[in-house]
């Protein structure tokens, strides 16, 4: 059925700072739709751990929300970098301590309804501070919490955003924190 999907026509709606917004039309047999969608680059997002029991997470001005929200740190993977170095530099923008190891969990699409973005989701140890170099648009501030708390936030909709409760919850099924029967 995917290779009947044929797209036709294609126009650039929006043009912004880090995303587009394009009207694309597609062709499936006889019938033909359109669709508007978000052009968004890939991310990584990272699960530090301090330790076996405790992770960084960052508290974070986001403007959609107009508030500050709890969540793993995470960026945008820059034009010809891999995404395990986006979560290397990231890691060290935004909580200042740079990852001697990490290992993939996940690949994944956050909103596949209407955007492009692919998330890589890393789990960090062996961790080195180094002092944090945030962008300068970036309100934003550390706070290290034992993985249990993060999994309860989880749980009690304290962290809300997707990609750090799917990180967490994957996070917790590896290591045993949660079990499937």
């Amino acid at each position: 059925m995917e290779s009947e999907v044929r797209v036709v026509d294609e126009k650039t709606m929006f043009q912004g700072l880090r995303f587009s917004v394009v009207r694309r039309t597609y062709q499936y047999k006889e019938r033909s739709f359109a669709r508007d969608i978000v052009l968004f680059p890939e991310s990584s997002v990272i699960v530090p751990f301090l330790n076996e029991s405790e992770i960084i997470l960052v508290r974070q001005f986001r403007a959609p929300l107009g508030e500050y929200i709890l969540e793993l740190p995470a960026g945008v993977v820059d034009k010809g970098e891999k995404p395990e170095d986006t979560a290397r530099r990231e890691l060290v923008e935004e909580t200042g301590y740079y990852p001697h190891k990490l290992v993939e969990l996940a690949t994944i699409y956050p909103v596949p309804g209407y955007s492009t973005e692919v998330m890589h989701i890393y789990e960090a140890e062996d961790l080195e501070f180094k002092g944090a170099r945030p962008e300068p648009y970036e309100l934003i501030e550390t706070v290290k919490v034992e993985f249990r708390e993060a999994l309860n936030k989880v749980l009690t909709g304290e962290i809300r955003d997707a990609k750090s409760v799917v990180g967490i919850m994957i996070s917790g099924l590896k290591r045993g924190f949660i079990r499937v029967e």
